[in-house]
Protein backbone atom coordinates (compact mmCIF):
# COMPACT_ATOMS: atom_id res chain seq x y z
CA UNK A 1 0.00 0.00 0.00
CA UNK A 2 2.88 2.34 0.76
CA UNK A 3 5.20 1.10 -1.95
CA UNK A 4 6.16 4.62 -3.02
CA UNK A 5 7.02 5.60 0.54
CA UNK A 6 9.20 2.51 0.96
CA UNK A 7 10.92 3.32 -2.31
CA UNK A 8 11.53 6.88 -1.14
CA UNK A 9 13.11 5.66 2.09
CA UNK A 10 15.55 3.64 -0.01
CA UNK A 11 16.43 6.72 -2.02
CA UNK A 12 17.36 9.67 0.28
CA UNK A 13 18.32 11.80 -2.71
CA UNK A 14 14.76 11.56 -4.04
CA UNK A 15 13.41 12.60 -0.62
CA UNK A 16 15.71 15.62 -0.60
CA UNK A 17 14.64 16.45 -4.15
CA UNK A 18 10.95 16.33 -3.29
CA UNK A 19 11.47 18.45 -0.19
CA UNK A 20 13.38 20.95 -2.28
CA UNK A 21 10.56 20.98 -4.82
CA UNK A 22 8.10 21.59 -1.98
CA UNK A 23 9.89 24.87 -1.31
CA UNK A 24 9.66 26.04 -4.94
CA UNK A 25 6.20 27.64 -4.51
CA UNK A 26 7.45 29.46 -1.41
CA UNK A 27 10.63 30.62 -3.15
CA UNK A 28 8.64 31.71 -6.19
CA UNK A 29 6.19 33.61 -3.96
CA UNK A 30 8.88 35.20 -1.79
CA UNK A 31 11.18 36.28 -4.62
CA UNK A 32 8.57 37.37 -7.16
CA UNK A 33 6.22 39.02 -4.67
CA UNK A 34 9.10 40.63 -2.80
CA UNK A 35 10.33 42.29 -5.98
CA UNK A 36 7.01 44.06 -6.52
CA UNK A 37 5.61 44.27 -3.00
CA UNK A 38 5.23 48.05 -2.85
CA UNK A 39 6.73 49.67 -5.97
CA UNK A 40 4.63 52.83 -5.79
CA UNK A 41 6.08 53.58 -2.38
CA UNK A 42 9.55 53.52 -3.92
CA UNK A 43 9.04 56.16 -6.59
CA UNK A 44 11.60 58.36 -4.87
CA UNK A 45 14.17 55.92 -6.27
CA UNK A 46 13.01 56.59 -9.84
CA UNK A 47 15.36 59.16 -11.36
CA UNK A 48 13.86 61.83 -13.63
CA UNK A 49 16.08 64.40 -15.33
CA UNK A 50 14.89 68.00 -15.40
CA UNK A 51 16.47 70.33 -17.96
CA UNK A 52 15.48 73.90 -17.13
CA UNK A 53 16.44 76.45 -19.79
CA UNK A 54 13.78 79.05 -19.01
CA UNK A 55 15.18 82.58 -19.42
CA UNK A 56 12.36 84.32 -17.57
CA UNK A 57 10.16 87.27 -18.55
CA UNK A 58 7.96 90.02 -17.06
CA UNK A 59 4.25 90.12 -16.31
CA UNK A 60 2.66 93.48 -15.44
CA UNK A 61 6.09 94.90 -14.76
CA UNK A 62 6.97 92.11 -12.34
CA UNK A 63 9.68 89.48 -13.06
CA UNK A 64 8.36 85.99 -13.87
CA UNK A 65 10.51 82.86 -14.12
CA UNK A 66 8.32 79.78 -14.30
CA UNK A 67 11.23 77.36 -14.72
CA UNK A 68 12.98 78.65 -11.61
CA UNK A 69 9.82 78.39 -9.51
CA UNK A 70 9.18 74.84 -10.72
CA UNK A 71 12.78 73.84 -10.03
CA UNK A 72 12.48 75.19 -6.48
CA UNK A 73 9.24 73.27 -5.94
CA UNK A 74 10.70 70.01 -7.26
CA UNK A 75 13.76 70.41 -5.04
CA UNK A 76 11.41 70.07 -2.06
CA UNK A 77 9.35 67.29 -3.68
CA UNK A 78 10.27 63.69 -2.78
CA UNK A 79 7.86 61.92 -5.12
CA UNK A 80 10.68 61.17 -7.59
CA UNK A 81 14.45 61.46 -7.61
CA UNK A 82 14.62 64.74 -9.52
CA UNK A 83 17.98 65.43 -11.15
CA UNK A 84 18.56 68.97 -12.48
CA UNK A 85 21.03 68.76 -15.31
CA UNK A 86 21.83 69.81 -18.87
CA UNK A 87 20.33 68.27 -22.01
CA UNK A 88 23.38 66.20 -23.01
CA UNK A 89 23.75 64.57 -19.59
CA UNK A 90 20.02 63.96 -19.39
CA UNK A 91 20.02 62.23 -22.79
CA UNK A 92 22.94 59.99 -21.81
CA UNK A 93 21.21 59.03 -18.55
CA UNK A 94 17.97 58.21 -20.37
CA UNK A 95 19.72 56.05 -22.95
CA UNK A 96 21.71 54.04 -20.39
CA UNK A 97 18.69 53.52 -18.16
CA UNK A 98 19.83 55.45 -15.09
CA UNK A 99 17.04 57.95 -15.73
CA UNK A 100 13.49 57.08 -16.78
CA UNK A 101 12.41 60.42 -18.28
CA UNK A 102 13.62 63.84 -19.36
CA UNK A 103 11.45 66.85 -18.63
CA UNK A 104 12.60 69.78 -20.75
CA UNK A 105 11.50 73.30 -19.79
CA UNK A 106 12.28 75.48 -22.80
CA UNK A 107 13.85 78.92 -22.65
CA UNK A 108 10.63 80.72 -23.66
CA UNK A 109 8.27 79.11 -21.15
CA UNK A 110 7.93 82.26 -19.05
CA UNK A 111 7.50 84.34 -22.20
CA UNK A 112 4.69 82.03 -23.28
CA UNK A 113 3.12 82.39 -19.85
CA UNK A 114 2.83 86.17 -20.28
CA UNK A 115 0.71 85.83 -23.44
CA UNK A 116 -2.28 84.03 -21.97
CA UNK A 117 -4.45 87.16 -21.96
CA UNK A 118 -3.28 88.29 -25.41
CA UNK A 119 -5.45 88.09 -28.50
CA UNK A 120 -3.43 85.07 -29.68
CA UNK A 121 -2.16 83.35 -26.52
CA UNK A 122 0.65 80.80 -26.71
CA UNK A 123 0.18 77.59 -24.78
CA UNK A 124 3.03 76.72 -22.47
CA UNK A 125 4.85 73.66 -23.79
CA UNK A 126 7.14 71.23 -22.01
CA UNK A 127 8.75 68.14 -23.54
CA UNK A 128 8.71 64.77 -21.77
CA UNK A 129 10.97 62.08 -23.27
CA UNK A 130 10.98 58.46 -22.05
CA UNK A 131 12.65 55.21 -23.05
CA UNK A 132 9.97 52.48 -23.00
CA UNK A 133 12.34 50.07 -24.70
CA UNK A 134 14.49 49.97 -21.58
CA UNK A 135 11.58 49.55 -19.15
CA UNK A 136 7.97 50.18 -20.14
CA UNK A 137 6.56 50.52 -16.62
CA UNK A 138 9.44 52.81 -15.71
CA UNK A 139 8.64 55.00 -18.71
CA UNK A 140 5.02 55.19 -17.58
CA UNK A 141 6.21 56.34 -14.17
CA UNK A 142 8.39 58.93 -15.90
CA UNK A 143 5.39 60.16 -17.85
CA UNK A 144 3.54 60.44 -14.56
CA UNK A 145 6.35 62.71 -13.34
CA UNK A 146 5.96 64.84 -16.47
CA UNK A 147 2.24 65.20 -15.81
CA UNK A 148 3.06 66.33 -12.29
CA UNK A 149 5.40 69.02 -13.61
CA UNK A 150 2.78 70.16 -16.14
CA UNK A 151 0.26 70.48 -13.33
CA UNK A 152 2.77 72.42 -11.21
CA UNK A 153 3.43 74.84 -14.08
CA UNK A 154 -0.29 75.32 -14.67
CA UNK A 155 -0.80 75.97 -10.99
CA UNK A 156 2.11 78.43 -10.84
CA UNK A 157 0.92 80.39 -13.88
CA UNK A 158 -2.67 80.27 -12.70
CA UNK A 159 -1.69 81.57 -9.29
CA UNK A 160 0.28 84.42 -10.89
CA UNK A 161 -2.58 85.49 -13.16
CA UNK A 162 -5.25 85.04 -10.55
CA UNK A 163 -3.29 87.02 -7.97
CA UNK A 164 -2.84 89.84 -10.50
CA UNK A 165 -6.52 89.74 -11.40
CA UNK A 166 -7.53 89.77 -7.75
CA UNK A 167 -5.35 92.79 -7.08
CA UNK A 168 -6.91 94.59 -10.04
CA UNK A 169 -10.44 93.76 -8.96
CA UNK A 170 -9.67 94.84 -5.42
CA UNK A 171 -8.36 98.14 -6.77
CA UNK A 172 -11.51 98.54 -8.92
CA UNK A 173 -13.72 97.89 -5.90
CA UNK A 174 -11.73 100.37 -3.81
CA UNK A 175 -11.83 102.98 -6.60
CA UNK A 176 -15.58 102.55 -6.94
CA UNK A 177 -16.01 103.15 -3.25
CA UNK A 178 -13.87 106.28 -3.54
CA UNK A 179 -15.97 107.52 -6.46
CA UNK A 180 -19.19 106.96 -4.53
CA UNK A 181 -17.74 108.83 -1.56
CA UNK A 182 -16.57 111.73 -3.76
CA UNK A 183 -19.92 111.96 -5.50
CA UNK A 184 -21.70 111.96 -2.17
CA UNK A 185 -19.41 114.73 -0.91
CA UNK A 186 -20.01 116.74 -4.09
CA UNK A 187 -23.76 116.28 -3.72
CA UNK A 188 -23.60 117.51 -0.14
CA UNK A 189 -21.47 120.48 -1.24
CA UNK A 190 -23.86 121.29 -4.04
CA UNK A 191 -26.76 121.16 -1.59
CA UNK A 192 -25.02 123.46 0.84
CA UNK A 193 -24.11 125.83 -1.99
CA UNK A 194 -27.74 125.85 -3.19
CA UNK A 195 -29.01 126.66 0.30
CA UNK A 196 -26.51 129.50 0.65
CA UNK A 197 -27.45 130.79 -2.79
CA UNK A 198 -31.15 130.74 -1.90
CA UNK A 199 -30.36 132.84 1.16
CA UNK A 200 -28.40 135.20 -1.09
CA UNK A 201 -31.35 135.31 -3.47
CA UNK A 202 -33.63 136.39 -0.63
CA UNK A 203 -31.25 139.22 0.25
CA UNK A 204 -31.04 140.30 -3.39
CA UNK A 205 -34.81 140.32 -3.71
CA UNK A 206 -34.98 142.77 -0.80
CA UNK A 207 -32.19 144.95 -2.19
CA UNK A 208 -33.27 144.96 -5.82
CA UNK A 209 -35.74 147.89 -5.64
CA UNK A 210 -32.98 150.08 -4.25
CA UNK A 211 -30.47 148.97 -6.90
CA UNK A 212 -32.82 149.53 -9.83
CA UNK A 213 -32.13 147.83 -13.16
CA UNK A 214 -28.77 146.46 -12.01
CA UNK A 215 -30.42 144.86 -9.03
CA UNK A 216 -32.97 143.17 -11.23
CA UNK A 217 -30.26 141.72 -13.45
CA UNK A 218 -28.31 140.51 -10.42
CA UNK A 219 -31.42 138.86 -8.98
CA UNK A 220 -32.19 137.15 -12.27
CA UNK A 221 -28.60 135.89 -12.65
CA UNK A 222 -28.50 134.49 -9.15
CA UNK A 223 -31.81 132.73 -9.76
CA UNK A 224 -30.25 131.01 -12.74
CA UNK A 225 -27.28 129.96 -10.59
CA UNK A 226 -29.70 128.50 -8.03
CA UNK A 227 -31.48 126.56 -10.77
CA UNK A 228 -28.12 125.28 -12.01
CA UNK A 229 -27.11 124.18 -8.54
CA UNK A 230 -30.41 122.33 -8.14
CA UNK A 231 -29.82 120.61 -11.48
CA UNK A 232 -26.22 119.74 -10.45
CA UNK A 233 -27.45 118.34 -7.16
CA UNK A 234 -30.03 116.19 -8.95
CA UNK A 235 -27.47 114.98 -11.52
CA UNK A 236 -24.92 114.15 -8.83
CA UNK A 237 -27.57 112.19 -6.94
CA UNK A 238 -28.52 110.32 -10.11
CA UNK A 239 -24.84 109.62 -10.93
CA UNK A 240 -24.17 108.39 -7.40
CA UNK A 241 -27.18 106.08 -7.70
CA UNK A 242 -25.92 104.68 -11.03
CA UNK A 243 -22.43 104.10 -9.64
CA UNK A 244 -23.88 102.40 -6.57
CA UNK A 245 -26.13 100.19 -8.70
CA UNK A 246 -23.24 99.34 -11.06
CA UNK A 247 -20.90 98.41 -8.23
CA UNK A 248 -23.54 96.52 -6.23
CA UNK A 249 -22.57 93.10 -7.68
CA UNK A 250 -19.02 93.70 -6.44
CA UNK A 251 -20.33 93.75 -2.89
CA UNK A 252 -21.11 90.03 -3.14
CA UNK A 253 -17.51 89.08 -3.86
CA UNK A 254 -14.28 88.95 -1.91
CA UNK A 255 -10.89 89.49 -3.57
CA UNK A 256 -8.38 88.04 -1.12
CA UNK A 257 -5.45 85.65 -1.51
CA UNK A 258 -7.61 82.86 -0.14
CA UNK A 259 -10.15 83.51 -2.93
CA UNK A 260 -7.35 83.28 -5.49
CA UNK A 261 -6.23 79.92 -4.10
CA UNK A 262 -9.82 78.65 -4.21
CA UNK A 263 -10.16 79.61 -7.87
CA UNK A 264 -6.87 77.89 -8.77
CA UNK A 265 -7.90 74.67 -6.99
CA UNK A 266 -11.71 74.74 -6.88
CA UNK A 267 -12.15 70.96 -6.57
CA UNK A 268 -11.69 69.00 -3.39
CA UNK A 269 -11.66 65.28 -4.12
CA UNK A 270 -12.69 62.88 -1.37
CA UNK A 271 -11.50 59.37 -2.11
CA UNK A 272 -12.90 56.25 -0.52
CA UNK A 273 -12.35 52.52 -1.00
CA UNK A 274 -14.67 49.63 -0.30
CA UNK A 275 -11.67 47.44 0.50
CA UNK A 276 -8.64 48.28 2.62
CA UNK A 277 -5.47 47.58 0.62
CA UNK A 278 -2.17 48.19 2.36
CA UNK A 279 -0.03 48.18 -0.79
CA UNK A 280 0.28 46.99 -4.36
CA UNK A 281 1.76 43.62 -3.45
CA UNK A 282 -1.20 42.64 -1.29
CA UNK A 283 -3.47 42.72 -4.34
CA UNK A 284 -0.88 40.95 -6.49
CA UNK A 285 -0.19 38.18 -3.95
CA UNK A 286 -3.08 35.85 -4.98
CA UNK A 287 -1.78 35.68 -8.54
CA UNK A 288 1.78 34.93 -7.44
CA UNK A 289 0.66 32.28 -4.94
CA UNK A 290 -1.65 30.54 -7.41
CA UNK A 291 1.05 30.44 -10.06
CA UNK A 292 3.74 29.31 -7.63
CA UNK A 293 1.70 26.32 -6.44
CA UNK A 294 1.05 25.22 -10.01
CA UNK A 295 4.73 25.65 -10.89
CA UNK A 296 5.52 23.47 -7.85
CA UNK A 297 3.17 20.82 -9.22
CA UNK A 298 4.94 20.86 -12.58
CA UNK A 299 8.33 20.55 -10.85
CA UNK A 300 6.98 17.63 -8.81
CA UNK A 301 6.04 15.78 -12.02
CA UNK A 302 9.60 16.17 -13.27
CA UNK A 303 11.22 14.59 -10.19
CA UNK A 304 8.70 12.12 -8.82
CA UNK A 305 8.29 8.87 -10.86
CA UNK A 306 4.55 9.18 -11.44
CA UNK A 307 4.64 6.38 -14.05
CA UNK A 308 6.50 3.93 -11.91
CA UNK A 309 5.89 0.37 -13.04
CA UNK A 310 2.71 -1.33 -11.84
CA UNK A 311 4.82 -4.34 -10.95
CA UNK A 312 5.76 -2.51 -7.75
CA UNK A 313 2.13 -2.59 -6.55
CA UNK A 314 -0.23 -5.41 -5.69
CA UNK A 315 -3.34 -3.72 -7.15
CA UNK A 316 -4.50 -0.62 -9.04
CA UNK A 317 -6.23 0.71 -5.91
CA UNK A 318 -3.11 0.39 -3.75
CA UNK A 319 -1.11 1.99 -6.54
CA UNK A 320 -3.46 4.99 -6.48
CA UNK A 321 -3.49 5.22 -2.68
CA UNK A 322 0.31 5.03 -2.51
CA UNK A 323 0.70 7.91 -4.95
CA UNK A 324 -2.06 9.94 -3.27
CA UNK A 325 -0.20 9.73 0.04
CA UNK A 326 2.91 11.24 -1.58
CA UNK A 327 0.86 13.88 -3.43
CA UNK A 328 -1.01 14.80 -0.24
CA UNK A 329 2.21 15.19 1.71
CA UNK A 330 3.66 17.32 -1.09
CA UNK A 331 0.56 19.55 -1.18
CA UNK A 332 0.55 20.05 2.60
CA UNK A 333 4.27 20.78 2.85
CA UNK A 334 4.20 23.19 -0.12
CA UNK A 335 1.20 25.08 1.26
CA UNK A 336 2.70 25.23 4.76
CA UNK A 337 5.96 26.71 3.52
CA UNK A 338 4.13 29.28 1.37
CA UNK A 339 1.90 30.18 4.33
CA UNK A 340 4.97 30.68 6.52
CA UNK A 341 6.51 33.01 3.94
CA UNK A 342 3.31 35.04 3.73
CA UNK A 343 2.95 35.23 7.50
CA UNK A 344 6.51 35.99 8.50
CA UNK A 345 8.09 37.62 5.46
CA UNK A 346 5.27 39.86 4.27
CA UNK A 347 2.75 39.82 7.12
CA UNK A 348 -0.10 41.46 5.23
CA UNK A 349 -3.60 41.47 6.76
CA UNK A 350 -6.03 38.74 5.69
CA UNK A 351 -9.67 39.37 6.57
CA UNK A 352 -10.68 35.68 6.35
CA UNK A 353 -7.57 33.55 6.94
CA UNK A 354 -9.37 30.19 7.11
CA UNK A 355 -10.91 30.73 3.69
CA UNK A 356 -7.60 32.02 2.33
CA UNK A 357 -5.48 29.08 3.46
CA UNK A 358 -8.33 26.68 2.69
CA UNK A 359 -8.41 27.61 -0.98
CA UNK A 360 -4.59 27.48 -1.03
CA UNK A 361 -4.46 23.87 0.11
CA UNK A 362 -7.28 22.89 -2.24
CA UNK A 363 -5.49 24.50 -5.17
CA UNK A 364 -2.24 22.77 -4.22
CA UNK A 365 -4.04 19.39 -4.23
CA UNK A 366 -5.90 20.18 -7.47
CA UNK A 367 -2.71 21.31 -9.23
CA UNK A 368 -0.68 18.27 -8.18
CA UNK A 369 -3.47 15.86 -9.08
CA UNK A 370 -4.23 17.51 -12.43
CA UNK A 371 -0.56 17.48 -13.43
CA UNK A 372 -0.14 13.90 -12.18
CA UNK A 373 -3.19 12.88 -14.20
CA UNK A 374 -1.83 14.35 -17.44
CA UNK A 375 1.60 12.82 -16.90
CA UNK A 376 0.11 9.44 -15.94
CA UNK A 377 -1.88 9.43 -19.17
CA UNK A 378 0.51 11.08 -21.63
CA UNK A 379 3.98 10.96 -20.06
CA UNK A 380 6.27 13.75 -21.24
CA UNK A 381 3.57 15.00 -23.57
CA UNK A 382 1.46 15.55 -20.45
CA UNK A 383 4.27 17.65 -18.95
CA UNK A 384 4.30 19.76 -22.10
CA UNK A 385 0.53 20.24 -21.87
CA UNK A 386 0.84 21.39 -18.24
CA UNK A 387 3.38 24.04 -19.28
CA UNK A 388 1.04 25.27 -22.03
CA UNK A 389 -1.85 25.27 -19.56
CA UNK A 390 0.24 27.29 -17.11
CA UNK A 391 1.05 29.86 -19.80
CA UNK A 392 -2.63 30.20 -20.73
CA UNK A 393 -3.56 30.74 -17.09
CA UNK A 394 -0.78 33.29 -16.65
CA UNK A 395 -2.19 35.34 -19.52
CA UNK A 396 -5.95 34.99 -18.98
CA UNK A 397 -6.59 34.65 -15.25
CA UNK A 398 -6.74 38.44 -14.61
CA UNK A 399 -3.99 38.18 -12.04
CA UNK A 400 -2.44 41.50 -13.02
CA UNK A 401 -4.42 43.77 -15.33
CA UNK A 402 -8.24 43.67 -15.53
CA UNK A 403 -9.39 40.98 -17.95
CA UNK A 404 -11.31 43.68 -19.85
CA UNK A 405 -7.96 45.09 -20.99
CA UNK A 406 -6.95 41.76 -22.57
CA UNK A 407 -7.88 40.52 -26.03
CA UNK A 408 -11.11 38.75 -26.98
CA UNK A 409 -9.55 35.28 -26.82
CA UNK A 410 -8.27 35.83 -23.27
CA UNK A 411 -11.63 37.16 -22.16
CA UNK A 412 -13.32 34.08 -23.66
CA UNK A 413 -11.16 31.54 -21.80
CA UNK A 414 -10.99 33.51 -18.53
CA UNK A 415 -14.25 32.10 -17.05
CA UNK A 416 -13.21 28.48 -17.66
CA UNK A 417 -9.70 28.59 -16.16
CA UNK A 418 -9.40 27.25 -12.60
CA UNK A 419 -6.73 29.80 -11.68
CA UNK A 420 -9.19 32.62 -12.46
CA UNK A 421 -11.45 31.31 -9.69
CA UNK A 422 -8.62 30.61 -7.26
CA UNK A 423 -7.19 34.12 -7.60
CA UNK A 424 -10.64 35.66 -7.16
CA UNK A 425 -11.26 33.50 -4.07
CA UNK A 426 -7.95 34.50 -2.48
CA UNK A 427 -8.69 38.17 -3.09
CA UNK A 428 -12.14 37.74 -1.62
CA UNK A 429 -10.57 36.15 1.46
CA UNK A 430 -7.95 38.88 1.85
CA UNK A 431 -10.25 41.87 1.39
CA UNK A 432 -13.62 40.37 2.42
CA UNK A 433 -15.86 41.07 -0.57
CA UNK A 434 -17.70 38.93 -3.12
CA UNK A 435 -16.83 39.27 -6.79
CA UNK A 436 -18.35 37.92 -9.98
CA UNK A 437 -16.24 34.77 -9.53
CA UNK A 438 -17.11 33.89 -5.96
CA UNK A 439 -15.34 31.88 -3.30
CA UNK A 440 -18.08 29.24 -3.55
CA UNK A 441 -17.44 28.87 -7.27
CA UNK A 442 -13.73 28.36 -6.58
CA UNK A 443 -14.49 25.67 -3.98
CA UNK A 444 -16.71 23.80 -6.41
CA UNK A 445 -14.13 24.06 -9.20
CA UNK A 446 -11.11 22.93 -7.17
CA UNK A 447 -13.01 20.12 -5.45
CA UNK A 448 -14.31 18.96 -8.85
CA UNK A 449 -10.76 18.92 -10.26
CA UNK A 450 -9.49 17.05 -7.20
CA UNK A 451 -12.26 14.45 -7.18
CA UNK A 452 -12.28 14.05 -10.96
CA UNK A 453 -8.50 13.63 -11.07
CA UNK A 454 -8.56 10.96 -8.37
CA UNK A 455 -11.25 9.02 -10.22
CA UNK A 456 -9.49 9.26 -13.58
CA UNK A 457 -6.12 8.38 -12.01
CA UNK A 458 -7.68 5.26 -10.56
CA UNK A 459 -9.10 4.41 -13.97
CA UNK A 460 -5.67 4.92 -15.61
CA UNK A 461 -4.00 2.73 -12.98
CA UNK A 462 -6.66 0.07 -13.53
CA UNK A 463 -5.93 0.13 -17.27
CA UNK A 464 -2.21 -0.16 -16.56
CA UNK A 465 -2.82 -3.32 -14.56
CA UNK A 466 -5.30 -4.62 -17.11
CA UNK A 467 -3.37 -3.88 -20.29
CA UNK A 468 0.40 -4.21 -20.31
CA UNK A 469 0.64 -2.60 -23.73
CA UNK A 470 -1.11 0.53 -22.39
CA UNK A 471 1.36 0.87 -19.54
CA UNK A 472 4.32 0.20 -21.80
CA UNK A 473 3.20 2.97 -24.18
CA UNK A 474 2.93 5.50 -21.35
CA UNK A 475 6.28 4.44 -19.88
CA UNK A 476 7.81 4.82 -23.31
CA UNK A 477 6.36 8.32 -23.56
CA UNK A 478 7.81 9.01 -20.12
CA UNK A 479 11.18 7.47 -21.02
CA UNK A 480 11.46 5.78 -17.65
CA UNK A 481 14.90 4.22 -17.25
CA UNK A 482 14.24 1.93 -14.25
Amino acid sequence: MFSDIKQLLKNPFLIISLLAIATIPALYTAIFLGSMWDPYNQLDEIQISVVNEDEGSELNGEPLNVGERIENELAENNEFDWQFTDQETATDNLENGSSYAIIHIAGNVSEQATTLLDKDPELISIDVTTNPGFNFVGSMMGTQGGSGVAYAIAKTVGETYTATLMDSLAEVAASTDDIETALSDMEDGAGQLRVSNEELQAGLDQAAPALGAAGSQLTQGNAEITAGLESLEENLAALEQEVAEGSAPMDDYSFTEHNAESIISPVEVTESEITNMSNYGQSFAPFIIAVSLFVGAVAFSVIFPINRSSKNYSSALLMSVSKLVIISAQAIISTAVVAAVIQFMFDFPIEQPLKFYGIMILWAFASLLLVSLLVSLLGNIGKFITIVFLIIQLSASAGTFPIETAGTIYQAVHPILPMSYVIAAMRESIFSFEGSLSYGDALIYTIAITAGSIIILQLINFLKFKFTSFENLIRKLSRIQY
